[in-house]
């Protein structure tokens, strides 16, 4: 705590100058003056002295204390000043203690001045080391972030920016003075666009350019504030170009695994109309008057042929790597996609997933695509007719995860023929050929996709291998 006293320049403790300290010495001080008069007998008065106890005093006492005290002291010294009448004696002595006490009240407020100065620089002095601890903080963590951090002026010059902004951009020197309207146009727009009544908060997806003018993805986050002409925009940008080009590999890839089912469904239809019509031609051949008809064999060479390239390729698709997928993931993930849905239509979803569930062994895009699917369905279906509400139950039974689907919708019309590619109309309105692909991924994975029929709505139920089971699955033919 600062002090409030010193003498020559040395500090003087606050634990020294407190009253049950001060205050005797003053005492003792005003009562020696008051015997030393008496005993020399001085034809004049030592009154400017009691100045010196009031003044110690005056370093401990309050206002109040530091009257009294003053007064005290003028009382003792008024024995020994000659005067001629009452009057006189009584303005001496006023005249004392108005000098005393007022004296003191100097010291006091200039004490108390002196400490409240000295305080409020320790305060700055305290503020201003937690201010540079706060910018050193700050200052390492936009210089650590991966993300580009910046400001800029109404003109986008930049006043000040981080060193994954200058990566960013590909600049050997930092960007601080230079101006970036042409690296980025959205930020340009916002400053123009912002008026006074108008602060911009937003997030924006777009292109940026490089410094030497390449072009690349960019997610940003920024804000415009301050007065018109003298507006201001800080950001945070992030270079996308690593995040686009995983996500357009992964969308490359999915094409090509669903043209690849796609391609084995009509591969399907393909052996089982070869098959048909390969036993045609044999009950044609059986006959006499045919046999002798070459391009009777020549067809069915032909059909075999197209049995066997349609068997190929169906072949082919289902090699396939291993996945590992958690069940429990990919149905958070469904929830984000299919409640919104049902909540607008005022409907209600039912999760029934326990915990502790094994992972299986399928790709969780495809697995969130079959689920889904089968939700979308339900989701039409229940526009038609039934009450809006759909359960999703997840389980084990033996070596298998079982998701199952169910609605109250008002069920499918002809169930044989639900997972044909031409299936007939039904209640959801589905072309058909979502299921059969749904049946046909669940099917690449070992797994399986059927239909239970139920006394009202629609059940689908998913069966997917755990991880790691070596068991023989279904591969299907319909």
């Amino acid at each position: 705590m600062p002090t409030r006293l010193s003498v020559f320049g040395k500090p003087i403790p606050e634990s020294a100058i407190q009253g049950r300290r001060l205050l005797p010495v003053a005492v003792a001080m005003v009562a020696g003056l008051s015997a030393f008069e008496h005993a020399v007998e001085f034809d004049f008065s030592l009154g400017v002295l009691y100045t010196i106890p009031v003044l110690i005093a005056a370093a401990a006492l309050t206002r109040g204390q530091l009257v009294v005290f003053g007064l005290f002291a003028a009382l003792a010294r008024a024995p020994f000043t000659p005067a001629a009448s009452w009057l006189e004696f009584v303005l001496k002595f006023a005249m004392a203690s108005i000098a005393y006490v007022g004296s003191g009240l100097l010291i006091v407020e200039m004490s108390n001045s002196r400490r409240r100065l000295i305080e409020a620089f320790a305060r700055l002095q305290q503020e201003q080391s937690l201010r540079q601890q706060a910018e050193a903080q700050w200052r390492i963590l936009a210089e650590s972030s991966p993300a580009a951090i910046l400001t800029m002026d109404a003109d986008t010059v930049v006043v000040a920016s981080n060193r994954a902004a200058q990566q960013m951009l590909a600049a050997e020197t930092p960007l601080t003075g230079r101006q970036l309207a042409d690296c980025f146009p959205m930020f340009a727009h916002a400053l123009q666009v912002g008026t006074a009544d108008r602060v911009i908060r937003t997030s924006v997806s777009g292109w940026a350019r490089r410094l030497d003018g390449q072009p690349f993805p960019v997610q940003a986050w920024f804000s415009v504030y301050g007065e018109p002409g003298t507006r201001g925009l800080a950001a945070i940008a992030v270079d996308m170009s690593e995040e686009v080009r995983d996500r357009e590999r992964e969308h490359f890839q999915h094409l090509l695994n669903y043209n690849r089912l796609l391609a084995s469904a009509v591969s399907h239809e393909i052996r089982n109309l070869c098959a048909a019509i390969i036993v045609v031609a044999s009950n044609l051949s059986a006959r006499h008057e045919l046999r002798s008809v070459p391009d009777l064999d020549a067809l069915v060479q032909l059909v075999r042929g197209l049995k066997e390239l349609a068997s190929l390729e169906l072949a082919s698709t289902r090699a396939g790597g291993e996945h590992s997928t958690d069940v429990a993931t990919v149905i958070d993930q469904l929830r984000v996609v299919v409640e919104p849905d049902w909540e607008e239509i005022g409907g209600r979803v039912t999760w029934e997933v326990p915990v502790g569930l094994p992972k299986v062994a399928a790709d969780a895009h495809g697995l969130l695509q079959i689920f889904l699917n089968l939700c979308q369905n339900s989701l039409r279906a229940v526009s038609k007719g039934g009450s809006p509400w759909l359960t999703v139950s997840v389980q084990t039974q033996d070596e298998d995860v079982v998701v199952t689907v169910t609605d109250a919708g008002p069920g499918i019309a002809s169930p044989d023929r639900l997972f044909q590619l031409h299936p007939p109309d039904s209640a959801s309105e589905g072309s058909g050929l979502g299921l059969y692909i749904s049946r046909a991924l669940a099917r690449s994975f070992g797994g399986e996709l059927a239909y239970v029929s139920q006394g009202e709505g629609t059940r689908f139920q998913v069966v997917i291998p755990a991880a790691g089971d070596s068991a023989t699955r279904r591969q299907g033919a319909a």
